[in-house]
């Protein structure tokens, strides 16, 4: 509850200080069945509350601040990020942006991360591809995270598909001999203001739980 708490403290303090009028505010919360980052379980295999604040202003400037629990005491992850996204065409949109990953708890785990990706669109469909890079910093190893999304919005109804694929090189990858692949395929219905997910997530670091199924439940605004 501790941890719940600090959440929840973090997303109240960023509505307080949002502009009020440059910038669309939205936002959501809710419970994950397990917390999986990039294939892996960052919440020991337990529930947790996640929440976010993003802030979009229309020169295509944009911040978000998104937190979670970590599945036991007051443990917790805050990410502040801050981008900058531009549709090159009707079906091509880029992205920009740098996430700085904090861990109150122990705060020389944090470490900045910076991602460039293209989404390409046509009608109900998308896919995106992207790339990731940690550079080294203190306590923490040079990164490389490399991936692809796609996405199908099923014609009249409030359901879509996605599906991602990702390959992890340095020091985050977790496999001995360095390499880790993860992967997702899921479905989500927005039912506003509810957004309902069901997703099987998996990867091939070493250790146990490679696998899970993962269901979530936020209420957006």
């Amino acid at each position: 509850m501790g941890g719940a708490r600090l959440l929840l403290g973090a997303l109240l303090a960023c509505v307080s200080f949002a502009p009020a009028a440059a910038a669309d505010v939205s936002g959501e919360l809710g419970p994950v069945s397990d917390y999986r980052y990039r294939g892996v379980s960052l919440s020991h295999e337990r529930p947790a509350l996640q929440g976010s604040i993003s802030l979009d202003h229309p020169s295509g400037l944009y911040a978000q601040l998104w937190g979670s629990t970590l599945g036991h005491g007051t443990d917790t992850e805050v990410d502040l990020t801050g981008g900058y996204q531009a549709d090159l065409s009707e079906h091509l949109n880029i992205d920009l942006s740098g996430t700085w990953y904090a861990y109150p708890s122990g705060s020389d785990t944090n470490y900045v991360e910076g991602t460039a990706a293209t989404t390409v669109s046509h009608g109900a469909a998308s896919a995106k591809f992207g790339i990731s890079f940690v550079p080294p910093q203190h306590l923490t190893t040079s990164n490389v995270y490399a991936f692809t999304e796609g996405s199908y919005e099923i014609p009249r109804t409030p359901v879509s598909l996605t599906a991602s694929l990702g390959y992890e090189r340095g020091g985050f990858d977790e496999v001995e001999h360095g390499g880790k692949w993860d992967w997702k395929l899921g479905a989500q219905a927005s039912l506003k203001p509810a957004r309902l997910g069901l997703a099987y997530v998996g990867s091939n670091a070493d250790g146990g739980g490679r696998h899970a199924l993962v269901a979530s439940a936020f209420l957006t605004w």
